[in-house]
């Protein structure tokens, strides 16, 4: 069973790199950084058995003691720090937020988010 998350995961993660176009390290970076110190669970939504979004707060990277709010879903995501909240750009706390996202689906119900239905990311600019 473990494997079998740990492929999916793998594959997400390589699936994901792609979809935002950059590299596999940055996205992995961007994994390992996601602990309970840094990054802390706000709001699970789901609809049925699935869950179809999160409310998060992550630690800044520079500033240990300020915090982003970050919602991801279905339909967009936003987040309150200044790449996003002026550029309106994809910002490394919406991708900490997706990989989440993916992780508690998968480890809930079992499967994880289909990237080709959140279009959002296919048409925002990246700040990462």
């Amino acid at each position: 069973m473990q494997y079998q998350i740990d492929d999916q995961i793998k594959n997400f993660l390589l699936a994901l790199s792609r979809v935002l176009d950059i590299r596999i390290e940055k996205v992995l970076d961007l994994y390992f950084y996601v602990t309970p110190e840094t990054v802390r669970i706000v709001e699970i939504v789901e609809r049925g058995s699935k869950i179809v979004g999160l409310r998060l707060a992550v630690r800044s990277r520079k500033k240990p003691d300020v915090w982003y709010y970050v919602a991801v879903g279905e339909y967009g995501a936003k987040c309150t720090c200044e790449g996003n909240t002026v550029g309106g750009k994809i910002c490394r706390h919406i991708i900490i937020g997706v990989i989440t996202w993916n992780v508690l689906s998968l480890i809930k119900h079992g499967e994880g988010i289909d990237l080709s239905k959140l279009t959002w990311l296919y048409t925002r600019e990246k700040d990462v």
